[in-house]
This record gives C-alpha cells, structure tokens and sequence, in this order.
C-alpha cells in the first residue's frame, strides 16, 4: 500500500511541476504578445490548440470571424485565463498531495478528511468542466473550429470521472472518521 502511495505522490510532484511550468510559460507568452503586434505568430500559438481552416496565415481576408477583432487581445487573455485555471487546479492537487501525505504517514482517517477530499473532488470537476468551456470558446472564436467540442471531450470526462471518484473517496471517508469515533468512544 505504502509503494503504491509513493508512486501517487511522486505523479503529484511532476503535475506539479509541470503545471508550475506551463504557467510561467503562458504568462511569457501573453507577455510576448503585448509586446508585439504579429499575427503571424498570434496565429500559430492558436494553432497549437486549434485546427485552422486551410487559410494563409498572413492573408487577413481569410481570417473569417477574427477579422472583426483583434485577435491579440484574444491570445493574452486565452493565455492569462488560462494560467489562472491551472492556479486554480494546482491548488486541488496541493489539498489533495497534502491528504495523501498525512495517509502514508499512518492517519488513515483523520478530523476534516473527508471535507479535504470533497474540496478536491468539487475543484477537479468546476476545473475540467471550466477548462472545456475556455477552449471551446476560444476555438469557435479563432477559428470557428466546432470540432474542438469534440477534441476537448476526452481529457474533460476524464477529469471529470477522477473529481466524481475522488468525491467516492471523501464519503467514504467521513463514513470512516465515524466509525473510527464510535469505536473511540466505545473503549
């Protein structure tokens, strides 16, 4: 049990680093492009994301629905958003690192557990659910790319079923926080 714990944890470590880093690299980027006036560039960092229609990127007449809004302030605040999402989800994981922590030391129950795990559960869900809605928004906005409803369904009903599961867990840790107070108070 104590392996299979470490193992989780040491996963907890690199999607936080990870994570870490993808927001420091967004905020250089959004940073970028105040700095520059590119839609090139702008274009390809969506393409990142996004699939395109077959058009020019430096031909602006093709742009369809961006060419009535610049589509620079759309990137910085993608990016921005963004990075405040992943904020968002790295404080999940930290709750989450932080029980994990506390059960491989011993503490298989504990005060507060379950409501730890319900917290947990409540941000990965609101997090994948709000991390789909920014993507479709954004890729119907720069692209009029429908099929991003479609690509972003996979990691959203993954993250989704993980939040439902780790909600699994905290019942059934309040149910053991009780048990382990009646049988307290049964000594």
């Amino acid at each position: 049990m104590k392996h299979h714990l470490n193992i989780i944890i040491i996963a907890l470590r690199v999607v936080l680093f990870v994570a870490a880093i993808m927001c420091v690299f967004n905020l250089i980027q959004a940073y970028g492009f105040i700095q520059t006036d590119d839609p090139v560039a702008i274009n390809e960092f969506f393409l990142n994301y996004f699939t395109a229609p077959k058009l020019s990127l430096g031909s602006l007449e093709q742009l369809g629905a961006r060419y009535f809004f610049n589509i620079k302030w759309l990137a910085i605040g993608f990016t921005i958003t963004y990075t405040a999402l992943l904020v968002y989800g790295i404080t999940g994981i930290i709750r989450l690192y932080k029980c994990l922590l506390k059960i491989e030391k011993g503490q298989m129950f504990y005060n507060e557990q379950g409501a730890q795990f319900r917290k947990v559960g409540a941000t990965v869900i609101i997090f994948a659910k709000l991390k789909y809605v920014l993507f479709c928004f954004t890729g119907i906005l720069s692209y009029l790319d429908i099929s991003t409803f479609f690509k972003q369904l996979p990691a959203f009903l993954t993250l989704y079923l993980v939040g439902k599961l780790i909600f699994i867990m905290s019942y059934i840790t309040e149910k053991g926080e009780f048990i382990q107070e009646e049988n307290e108070l049964t000594i």
